[in-house]
């Protein structure tokens, strides 16, 4: 059999060894966050040989960065879909605008069998802001979307400065981030806040959205 014939499968194969590395990395990510998985630890989930971590994506932290952006665009249609419905609404408010941000979260089943990587994604997009190069990363891969839910909030706090609605902003995606590793079954801490119970999701959004509330009350 000649080389041109055998070139497809070793393509294939090829293929299917970034998948499994890729499927490791969001799993590991997901249980460890983005400091303690080492190219070991990610080529025996893959089952695979520890090379081929840097022979298909240069170094670690490059695997990392595309097991990032594997997923962004299911999770940037989500939010887009989220934001175009909340749109064609009579009214919405600052609450709306949040809750559209938290709704590809919100039916998250770590325990899922069925779309367990997604689960896994969703947990890697909650550990984002410890990767050394996570808010670049989340710039690159999501930043149109934060961009659109700016724009969403500002103009339901039309009196509100930008810089103050941008951090408001920022504050609600680190404790929604902290929130979801919860839910994720992963500890988003030192240990599981006391007193937590499942409907804290509403109680952040009441709160975030008094406060920004609050923000847009502020003098300049």
């Amino acid at each position: 059999m000649d080389a041109i014939a055998l070139r497809p499968a070793a393509v294939m194969r090829g293929a299917a060894t970034r998948d499994a590395l890729l499927d490791a990395a969001e799993t590991l990510i997901a249980d460890h966050g983005f400091s303690t998985p080492s190219h070991r630890m990610i080529a025996g989930q893959a089952g695979t040989h520890v090379a081929l971590v840097n022979y298909h994506f240069g170094s670690k932290e490059m695997l990392f960065e595309a097991a990032v952006e594997r997923r962004a665009t299911r999770l940037n249609a989500r939010w887009r879909e989220a934001l175009d419905d909340m749109r064609h609404r009579p009214t919405w408010s600052v609450g709306d605008v949040l809750n559209a941000w938290w709704l590809p979260f919100a039916q998250l089943d770590a325990n899922n069998k069925d779309d367990l990587s997604w689960s896994n994604y969703l947990c890697t997009f909650a550990r984002l802001a410890s990767a050394p190069d996570g808010e670049a990363w989340y710039q690159r891969y999501f930043g149109v979307s934060d961009r659109d839910f700016h724009i969403a909030l500002a103009e339901a706090l039309p009196v509100a400065a930008r810089e103050d609605v941008e951090a408001g902003f920022r504050y609600a995606r680190s404790l929604f981030a902290e929130i979801l590793l919860y839910r994720c079954g992963k500890t988003g801490g030192t240990c599981r806040p006391r007193g937590y119970r499942e409907d804290d999701v509403e109680r952040a959004m009441r709160f975030i959205e008094n406060g920004l509330r609050g923000v847009a009350q502020t003098k300049h």
